[in-house]
């Protein structure tokens, strides 16, 4: 891709980083740049970001308004590290990924590299693993030296009896900052009020996970910069849409005006939990209340009856099956309660009965 974008008479600036985006006029004029021979800028007539929306806004000049920075400032995010290790096996375990839910381990997720694709691993004989680790920047995973990081990948993996260390021939260490945008309480009203002011800035646009903060697979990442570019020569799609909500898809199929690479995506993201806001939550508890309000009282009573006299047939009848010494003497004890009871299935019908008929009583 890079040969084709310089053959092109492109120019690619690697090892630079964006100190600053001067906007005038409502526009993005040039942005400055700075690398190993020292500042630069650069000038254009459209710009499409993918740098985190929080660093982004804190690199325009003149600054934003303060109301914009603060909502900046309260976009979080979480990173992670990827322990890559070798292993002497041809075959490990045959899915793409799998999830870690042993609390013993600080590993979260494991990609089998070669099985997404056979040309990430060139030798057929092994395999490599990509070991997740989610964690904060400065925490103390963060901090631990590769060949620290290395090791604790290894012993996790032998804990989980996927793989023997002595299987593992080499590792490498990726850490990947921001990783994750953060879905917390306050991000939409964040990021409602920083795209309504970057609304007012025609010639920039804002693709991928973390230039939207948007938890946007890779795919709808790939085709928010695809359509970026199909707005630079004249379209004028809306990329927050991508990734959207169904209804909007199915709206402009019909129409006829979303290309088809929207419609392919549909129902692709995974889901994330809708907020509940304090007075939704207040509204939820009084519906629970006037449900419970509205129940019928003598259905209640033969409900709780009903539970009762089970759970005493139920544990009954299991004594009776397992047998043993102490069956007598352990549920036996309720003969002195419920006159005519007797570990046996005639006393677990009257057990069943007595228990109904407390259970009625105080249901009522």
């Amino acid at each position: 891709m890079a040969d084709d974008l310089t053959h092109g008479g492109n120019e690619l600036l690697m090892n630079t980083d964006v100190e600053k985006i001067h906007v005038a006029d409502g526009r993005v004029v040039k942005i400055e740049t700075a690398g190993a021979g020292g500042n630069e800028f650069v000038y254009g007539t459209d710009f499409i970001s993918s740098m985190p929306v929080r660093e982004l806004i804190q690199k325009i000049e003149p600054g934003p308004p303060g109301e914009v920075l603060r909502a900046a400032e309260g976009l979080n995010y979480r990173d992670f590290l990827t322990i890559s290790l070798v292993i002497n096996k041809p075959d490990v375990f045959p899915d793409n990924w799998i999830y870690i839910h042993e609390p013993g381990v600080k590993l979260g997720r494991i990609q089998n590299f070669k099985n997404w694709s056979g040309d990430m691993v060139p030798d057929p004989g092994k395999t490599c693993l990509g070991l997740e680790y989610f964690c904060f920047e400065g925490d103390g995973l963060w901090s631990m030296s590769d060949p620290e990081l290395i090791e604790l990948a290894k012993r996790e993996l032998e804990s989980i009896n996927l793989v023997d260390t002595s299987l593992v021939e080499d590792g490498a260490v990726v850490r990947m900052p921001k990783a994750y945008p953060v879905y917390d309480t306050g991000y939409r009203e964040a990021l409602g009020i920083i795209r309504g002011y970057l609304k007012g800035i025609s010639n920039l646009q804002l693709v991928g996970r973390n230039g939207m903060h948007k938890y946007n697979n890779q795919d709808h990442s790939m085709l928010t910069a695809m359509l970026a570019a199909r707005n630079i020569l004249g379209a004028d799609y809306d990329l927050w849409m991508v990734n959207a909500d169904q209804e909007y898809h199915e709206e402009e199929a019909v129409s006829g005006g979303e290309p088809y690479q929207l419609r392919e995506l549909a129902g692709t993201q995974p889901s994330v939990p809708e907020p509940v806001s304090p007075a939704r939550a207040a509204v939820l508890d009084q519906a629970i209340i006037r449900a419970f309000a509205r129940l019928d009282k003598f259905a209640f009573a033969v409900s709780m009856g009903t539970v009762s006299g089970l759970a005493v047939l139920l544990a009954t009848l299991f004594l009776i099956l397992k047998g043993g010494q102490v069956v007598g003497p352990t549920l036996g004890l309720l003969g002195q309660y419920f006159a005519g009871y007797s570990v046996t299935p005639g006393g677990a019908l009257i057990g069943f009965g007595y228990a109904f008929l407390w259970g009625f009583i105080i249901g009522w």
